[in-house]
Parts: structure tokens; sequence; C-alpha cells
């Protein structure tokens, strides 16, 4: 393996994904070199299929020839891969305060937007209408499993369909906000972990430490919320009606702009080059074992070079990805996929996807 320094970073994504936003964000806090395969909004995405994956959720992250799905395991690849240094500072608690309670409140936090329903409210409180695009919605629909070609069909985020579930979603959003307002920001400090500011009551002060990854966790579904006209209530989400919070995300999206501006321009990569740099790369990490004691692979009787598939249970579960069974440990799956210019070792974190052994191959050697 070469070290991290010697290896690209990809990264698939599209500019208005406020999931990949919380990824550019790390990167660029933390003065992590990258470069950029850009994505359209909606399916089919060729560049992505250049390396074998049918995964169709944003973003994708390559770090050498390790590709990383989903951006709870990107985040902690990236924490593990590239430790605190001159070059690239930390900012989550693991990498300087050390304190496991801070640690905890970053899962939470992360747990608590994306495995609950949090994410899914936060879409609900668009204005009805505004996603109208016919494309567009039969994409999303078929993203959360829904034939708009049977009969009664009806998109999710058909004008209707939002207007129905909006004033629940609004009132979710709204107790978010309050969490926020009445208690991690209660003492007027700068930053969620900024636990040294004094308690003055005022929501414009600096804070002293800058935005950590608690931070991240806890403003990104606010801050695309707040970057649409009409989504989120003055009452909800305001100057007046919620003060600190309001500061917060105009502070934290200052401090990442600024962030954005002291980093070297972002190169773009077409698809062909993207895949064919992440082939001629190096691993960025050992190939790992199959845990025997696991109960998933106890169960089926799964062996390394096994041929399996992994999908996500949540949604996009449409796409299975196929490959030859390479580690399984209680953090992640990891499989090798056959692309179109060599293989790729894909990672999916445990929590949210699953794996069975694909029936229609043969098993293969490693």
């Amino acid at each position: 393996m070469a070290s991290q320094a010697d290896l690209p970073i990809v990264l698939y994504h599209y500019d208005l994904s406020p999931y990949a936003k919380r990824i550019v964000w790390y990167l660029h806090l933390r003065k992590i070199p990258y470069s950029q395969c850009l994505q359209p909004r909606i399916l089919p995405r060729p560049d992505v299929s250049l390396l074998g994956i049918s995964y169709r959720r944003i973003p994708i992250l390559s770090i050498g020839r390790d590709v990383y799905l989903d951006t709870r395991l990107i985040i902690q690849k990236l924490e593990a891969l590239y430790p605190p240094s001159a070059a690239h500072p930390g900012i989550s608690s693991a990498q300087t305060t050390r304190l496991a309670e801070h640690t905890a409140l970053e899962q939470l936090i992360s747990a608590r937007i994306i495995e609950g329903d949090l994410f899914k409210r936060g879409v609900e409180s668009f204005p009805p209408g505004t996603f109208s695009d016919p494309a567009f919605l039969r994409d999303r629909a078929a993203l959360n499993g829904v034939d708009l070609d049977k009969p009664g069909a009806v998109a999710p985020l058909a004008k209707e369909a939002v207007r129905t579930r909006r004033p629940e979603a609004l009132a979710a959003m709204g107790r978010w906000v309050r969490w926020l307002e009445d208690g991690l920001l209660a003492d007027g400090r700068g930053w969620i972990l900024d636990s040294s500011s004094p308690s003055s009551g005022s929501s414009s002060k600096e804070g002293s430490t800058g935005p950590s990854l608690a931070d991240i966790e806890a403003v990104w579904l606010l801050h695309w919320l707040s970057r649409v006209p009409g989504a989120l209530p003055t009452e909800v989400l305001g100057a007046e009606s919620t003060p600190r919070v309001f500061a917060w995300i105009q502070r934290f999206d200052g401090a990442v702009k600024d962030a954005a501006k002291r980093v070297p321009a972002v190169p773009k990569v077409n698809g062909e080059e993207a895949a064919r740099l992440i082939t001629g790369s190096a691993f960025a990490e050992p190939e790992g074992e199959v845990c025997a004691a696991d109960q998933i692979v106890a169960a089926q009787g799964l062996t390394r070079g096994d041929p399996v598939r992994v999908w996500p249970t949540d949604y996009g579960f449409s796409h299975k990805d196929s490959g030859r069974l390479v580690a399984v440990d209680h953090r992640e799956f990891v499989i090798e996929a056959d692309g179109a210019f060599g293989s790729v070792r894909v990672h999916a974190p445990r929590q949210g996807f699953t794996i069975a052994r694909d029936k229609g191959n043969a098993p293969s050697k490693i």
C-alpha cells in the first residue's frame, strides 16, 4: 500500500446534494485535497457504472483503489486514514479533545438525522410543488421503491403528497431547531463543542475553536433547508424566533466558505479519467478478514471469495452491488467489484446495509 499522501481521492457528487456537502465541508476544513467527478441529479450515472458499481446514491468517495459508500462510512474512513497533522488539522472530538462524550454526541446527532426520520421530514418541509420535473419525480420515486407505472402509485414528492405531509414535517423540524436553540446552543457558544465560550447570551460571537465534526453533523440539514425559499417558515427558523440557531448557521456558512477559499481549486475529472485513476492506484488499506463469528456470515456460511451482493436497506435498495467477498467486520462489508478498467474494493457500512450470497454467480478466488 502507498501512503495516503500518495493516493488520489475522487468525490462523485453533484452540487445540490446535501449529503455531499457534508463531505465537501469536511475535506475543505481539514485541507485534504481531492478531485471531483460531477454527476447528474438523476440516473443514469454511467461514470459510476465504469467502476462496476450499481449503488445509486450520492456521494461516493474513493481513496486510491478503495471506494466508500455512505457519508457515515466515508467520514469514518477519512478520520482513520488521515490523522490530524499540520497539513490536515483535526476537527473531530476523537482527533482534538478526545472526550468520549463529545464523540458520542457527534454520533448521536448523526444517527438522529440520518437513521431517524429527520432527513425525510426535512424533504417533506419543502413547499408543495417545489419538485415538478417529471423525470426527477420518477427518479426519486424509484429511489424509494415506488413504481409509478403501477395503478394508483403516487410519487412521494408530488405536490399533493407533500402538501399532506408538510404540517407534520414542519412540526418535527421545529422540534429539532428548538432542541438546538434551547439545548446545545443555549449558553451562547459559537460552536457545538465550544463549551469554553462564556455564557453571554450573544448569538453573534465567533467562538474560539471553529466548526467541528459535531457542527457538520448538526447543521447540514438545516443549512440545506435554509437556502430553499419557503422551506422553513420564520417561526420555525428565523433571526427572531431562533436567534442562536439562525446565527450559528450563518456563522458555519461563512466558515466553510472561508475554508474553501484557503484550499486550491478542486480539479474536475470525467468518468473515464476517474475510473482509470482509481483502478491504477494502490489500495488505501489492508484487505481485512471475513469474521467467521459474525451472525450474517455464520448464518449464510459465507467465506472469502464468495460471490455476494450488497445493498442499502432503507432506500435505493433496488440497486445491488455484486462482487467477491473480501471482508466483514462489525463496521463494514467489503467486496471486490469488476469495472471497465479493473477491479475496486467497495466498502459499505453495516448500519443500513445488508449482504447475501449471489446465487447467480459461481465462487471465485481473490
